[in-house]
Parts: structure tokens; sequence; C-alpha cells
């Protein structure tokens, strides 16, 4: 019988992060899941160990014991406050993680990424995110995978109104997203975590990007 795994989550109390972690707790591969979080997420179950910490000085961590780590850290520039703020929360708090990640000799590190990240966009949010990616490819891992979804779908505890009104028309026109147009569709932040559960079990190595269409394609998986 394999060995339990064990899992660490980045960003457990965000829309992704949170679905992520429920279905580690409720998936019997993983015998352990720890969470770095700001702030506690109120879920208390035996396989679950909750850390608080400073990101600004996560640098300071000395080892991840965990063979997978899924990276759900992200925000907006408007709840950072500041493309600066962004910028460190949402790229340089990554990296350093997966730098402790990289030393630590971690099996996968999982990344949510954005659909049309590129470095060299004009759109500043994707810009960052392709950078990442970047700095991503640039450690070595025996895997990575990547996740590009498009417009993430599920309850958020804050309200953001333009996403909330991007989501009623995603689903009021879902049914104009087919074909060449899918990876447009908006997809629910409980696939994206299936999804990611799923990429983490399988017996892959390398640098592998998932299209939001691919995510998509695990709504018809057990």
């Amino acid at each position: 019988m394999q060995k339990p795994l064990k899992a660490l989550v980045i960003g457990a109390t965000g829309l992704c992060g949170n679905q992520c972690l429920i279905q580690l707790l409720n998936d019997e591969a993983y015998g352990s899941v720890e969470i770095w979080v700001r702030r506690s997420c109120g879920i208390v179950h035996p396989k679950l160990t909750e850390k608080i910490v400073d990101f600004g000085r996560i640098s300071e961590t000395e080892c991840i014991t965990a063979q997978h780590v899924f990276c759900c850290l992200g925000t907006t520039i408007k709840k950072a406050g500041s493309r600066e703020n962004f910028t460190r929360i949402d790229h340089d708090y990554v990296i350093s993680v997966a730098r402790i990640a990289e030393r630590s000799q971690v099996e996968k590190f999982l990344y949510i990424s954005s659909m049309g990240a590129n470095k060299n966009s004009q759109n500043f949010y994707l810009r960052t995110k392709g950078k990442v990616e970047e700095s991503l490819g640039m450690l070595v891992f025996p895997s990575l995978v990547i996740f590009r979804p498009s417009m993430l779908m599920g309850h958020r505890e804050e309200h953001r109104f333009g996403e909330q009104v991007g989501k009623a028309v995603m689903k009021a026109l879902g049914f104009m997203f087919i074909g060449k147009l899918s990876k447009y569709r908006g997809v629910e932040a409980s696939l994206v975590a299936k999804a990611m559960l799923h990429e983490a079990k399988k017996e892959k190595s390398g640098i592998s990007i998932i299209e939001s269409d691919k995510i998509q394609l695990y709504r018809t998986l057990e």
C-alpha cells in the first residue's frame, strides 16, 4: 500500500484554496494537510495542521515537509491597494514559497495562474502572472504544474461588484462558449481544485500547463 501523502496549501482562505483544502481533507490519498495562512480558516479536522505565518518574512522558513505544494495565493489590485502590494503578494510571496519548496525537494509544485498569463502582456495583471510562471520555470522541481483558469466562479467572502457582474454574464451566456471559445467559459473554483488534485496524483514529470478548457474536462471525471 502506498504511503499516505502530505500536502501543503498556500492561500487556503481564498476561493480556490479553500476548495482545494476541503477536497484534500476528503481525499484518502492524503494522510495530512498543512496550511500556511495569515488568519485562521476556522476549519478543524484531524488531518489538518494550521500555521499562521507572516508572508513578509516567509523566506526565513527553513523547509517544507510536504510532498505536494498547492499554491493558490492571489489577490486583486483593488484589494491589495496598489500595484506594488499586488506584486508583493502575487509574485514575491509565491516565488518565496517556491524557493523553499525547491530546497526542500518537494515532489510537485502546483500553481494557479491565469488564462492569458504572459510576461510581455500590456495588461499588468497578466504580465505579473506571466513573470511568476517564468520565475517558477527557472526553479528545479521534479514536477511543476501551472493552471490557467478563466474567470473563477464560486462564493467569496468579500463582495467584488465587477466580478459579480462578470459571473452573471458568464452564467447567462455560458451556452455560447463552445468549441474554440470554450476556454473563455467561467470555471468553478471547485473544478480547478479537482483538476489540481488529479494532476498532483499523476505520474508526471517536468513542466505542465493546464489551460482553462482542459480544466473543464475534469467535470466528467470521478
